[in-house]
């Protein structure tokens, strides 16, 4: 480690601040985050291998010389085994595409835009990347050939085809490898593109504007560039649907086209019969290498991995002859004695924002309506619950309606789930609907997952999704944002751009790629310009831009007849929230580094202590005018403003806010409790209660003599508050 501080400060001439170490992935390098004092970043590598090491830096120098987008390298040791290069963020896309592999492959239009932009920009890679490539540098080898193939099939054979127990003539079976492993090699399958040979979405890095940057090339070489193709769409975690894969395919074949026609003047293009045979290949192998780390290491991860792989190699089977007749009867009786999983989808849901889909493409199942029973949601003590949580439970039980309701389900799905396994089917779904998707479609969908897990055990997988239990936020966009004159004098300030993103639009892609599906934003200055901006999703500089919205509800708090500040805006907003469900609040004008997951985990996990936070504040050691002040539990008891001397409560450990916190529903009848004592009452009205202009802040210093308000101290935050012209022009991004 101190070797590689050497190096950090004989490139930039000072020690870095901290050192972070960063999750290890497949190779034994090691990487570090190092920081400076402006909260600067660089990723220091530590490796083992000066060959290895060597291959990465010369392809990464080749590949920034062709203007590809790889990291830049800073600097390099003497013996090529420490580097530091640029950081590229924390968002790969894997990250992005989260929600989709979760639901099974139902991934949503925005990240379907992220895929094609991917398979778009890599024959560039393969094209450019191959251009006057001294492939000598390539590690272990510089070229994709026989050997490379039959070493793979070899390991298939021995890893997971011998231990699955399968019966075959290993020389017969050989005949067909070598065969396999020459049409793979062939004139027709060697073209000189770069195959990046681990091209998935791990490796791939996206910046703010969601565009690609490439990693862990190191073990690239001259090769096929179909390889990678189906190396990313055939990866069986991801669960691509083949007709995804198919339009994906069709996106690299037009680009691979005009790519070489413009750079290598060929009018070759990419040939799709290639497909099925490299797919046929790439899962061999990787059944090989989850055969070696599943069996003989047991590692779950690759166990759980082995169902998805064998059932796209039953369904290529099913789609294609191959001409390895053997090799395609031992694949066949593989594939008929590993018995597919049926993976049934459970899904809650509220009506009012639609039925769920489909990922599979099979139609949707069944669609239950739980509305005709009881709702516990109608009652005070239940609205802040869920059909998790015990109080409700027990009102539905002993009330019974539920019970019966699921009894009529239970046979239904007993009867239809034993069919679908007895046939070999993959897919089923069942779908649970009430008014707000909170109390009694969570309940029968938590009930019904239950119950064929218990009844059909390993022949199920269950996927349960509680879709309106999703995470939430409130964006503070209300402010009239005198500060930023003349700008805010004909828009609101969250209108305001801060490069090529309005201040709206970067906060929105903050809370989507932070995981918050359902957002509402309070309004008052300029309020039908926002209202508008976010109505008609569209490529206009007018609108948000659709990929920024799509899949998120997003929801207005109209504060136009009176400017109600954070505590009464919250407060008006009450009914745009589950009521289940912890709120994040975030300022409009904030652009930082907040980690706003490990806030609500941080939030959440102090909800299982004695002490129940109402509210977890966001807060660093950065220097400013104002602080709250903390006990040494991190509780909140007082604030003082530095430069006038004024305090209130007590002092402790000061923090700089940050206008992002996080609060759980019980806070609202606090907030009326706090409201009733604010003298300025005003005309706005919830239900019965008046609601006057309050700050948040004063709001807190009063219920902490009461109630527990939280910290969470995030050391690394980089924070600009964009709420000044010189702010907002000295603000690069």
């Amino acid at each position: 480690m101190q070797e590689l501080k050497n190096l950090y400060i004989a490139t930039f001439g000072f020690e870095p601040v901290s050192v972070e170490p960063l999750k290890g992935a497949g190779s034994n390098r090691r990487y570090f985050r190092m920081y400076d004092k402006q909260g600067a970043t660089v990723i220091g590598a530590v490796g083992t291998s000066d060959e290895e090491n060597n291959a990465f830096l010369t392809i990464a120098e080749h590949f920034r010389k062709q203007s590809l987008p790889v990291p830049e390298i800073f600097a390099v040791s003497a013996d090529k085994m420490r580097y530091l290069q640029q950081d590229l963020g924390s968002r790969s896309l894997f990250d992005a595409l989260k929600e989709g592999r979760e639901k099974g492959g139902d991934y949503s239009e925005e990240e379907c835009t992220l895929l094609r932009k991917v398979i778009a920009k890599l024959p560039e890679l393969q094209i450019l990347g191959a251009k006057n490539m001294d492939w000598s540098v390539c590690y272990p080898q510089p070229e994709f050939d026989e050997e490379n193939v039959m070493f793979d099939l070899n390991y298939f054979k021995y890893c997971f085809l011998k231990p699955s127990g399968i019966d075959f003539n290993e020389v017969t079976l050989q005949k067909d490898f070598i065969q396999l492993a020459k049409d793979l090699t062939s004139q027709s399958n060697s073209q000189a593109d770069f195959m990046y040979r681990d091209f998935q979405a791990r490796n791939i890095m996206l910046d703010d504007d969601d565009n690609p940057w490439f990693i862990d090339f190191q073990g690239g070489r001259k090769g096929p560039g179909v390889y990678d193709l189906v190396s990313f769409l055939w990866q069986a975690s991801a669960k691509y649907p083949q007709k995804l894969r198919d339009e994906l395919i069709d996106v690299y074949q037009q680009q691979y086209s005009r790519l070489s026609e413009t750079y290598l003047g060929s009018t070759n293009s990419f040939d799709k019969s290639e497909v099925s045979l490299f797919v046929l290949f790439r899962l061999l192998q990787v059944l090989g290498a989850y055969g070696f780390r599943g069996y003989f290491e047991r590692k779950k991860h690759f166990i759980d991995s082995i169902p998805p792989a064998i059932e796209n190699l039953r369904q290529l089977l099913q789609a294609n002859e191959f001409p390895y007749p053997y090799l395609t009867m031992v694949l066949n009786a593989l594939t008929h004695t590993a018995t597919p999983t049926l993976t049934v989808r459970i899904t809650s849901f509220s009506y009012k924002k639609g039925i769920p889909e489909d990922p599979s493409g099979n139609g949707g199942g069944y669609v239950f309506d739980c509305r005709s029973t009881h709702n516990p949601g109608r009652y005070e003590p239940y609205k802040m619950l869920t059909g998790l949580d015990a109080p409700v439970i027990k009102f539905l039980e002993d009330d019974g309606e539920i019970l019966e309701f699921l009894d009529s389900v239970y046979k239904l799905a007993d009867s239809h789930v034993a069919r679908y396994i007895e046939r070999g089917f993959t897919s089923l779904m069942f779908s649970f609907g009430c008014t707000g998707g909170q109390h009694r479609s969570v309940y029968s969908a938590q009930h019904l997952a239950e119950h064929l897990k218990e009844k059909f055990g390993s022949k199920v997988n269950i996927e349960l999704c509680h879709r309106e239990q999703q995470p939430q936020a409130f964006i503070l966009a209300a402010g009239l944002g005198t500060r930023l004159k003349p700008l805010t004098d004909t828009m609101p300030k969250a209108l305001v751009r801060v490069g090529e993103k309005t201040l709206l639009q970067r906060t929105i892609d903050t809370l989507r790629s932070a995981d918050f599906k359902n957002i509402v934003v309070n309004v008052h200055h300029f309020a039908d310009q926002i209202k508008s901006y976010l109505q008609y999703p569209s490529a206009s500089e007018m609108s948000v831009p659709r990929e920024s919205v799509a899949g998120l509800s997003i929801s207005i708090s109209d504060e136009t007849d009176k400017l109600l500040d954070t505590g009464g805006g919250l407060l008006k907003a009450r009914y745009k929230f589950s009521q289940a469900r912890p709120i994040l609040i975030h300022n409009v004008d904030i652009v930082s580094n907040a980690d706003l997951q490990g806030l609500m985990k941080s939030h959440q996990n102090s909800q299982h202590s004695d002490a129940l936070p109402v509210a977890t504040l966001l807060v660093s050691s950065r220097s400013t005018s104002r602080y709250l002040h903390f006990d040494d539990d991190n509780n909140l008891i007082g604030w003082q403003n530095v430069n006038t001397g004024e305090a209130k409560g007590r002092l402790g450990k000061p923090y700089a806010f940050s206008g992002i916190h996080v609060v759980s529903p019980v806070i609202f009848p606090l907030l009326e409790e706090y409201a009733e004592k604010v003298k300025s009452v005003q005309d706005s009205n919830v239900g019965q209660v008046k609601i006057p202009k309050f700050s948040i802040t004063d709001f807190y210093l009063w219920a902490c003599q009461k109630t527990t308000i939280k910290a969470f101290v995030q050391d690394n935050l980089n924070l600009t508050d964009v709420g000044k012209l010189d702010t907002l022009n000295s603000l690069k991004i």
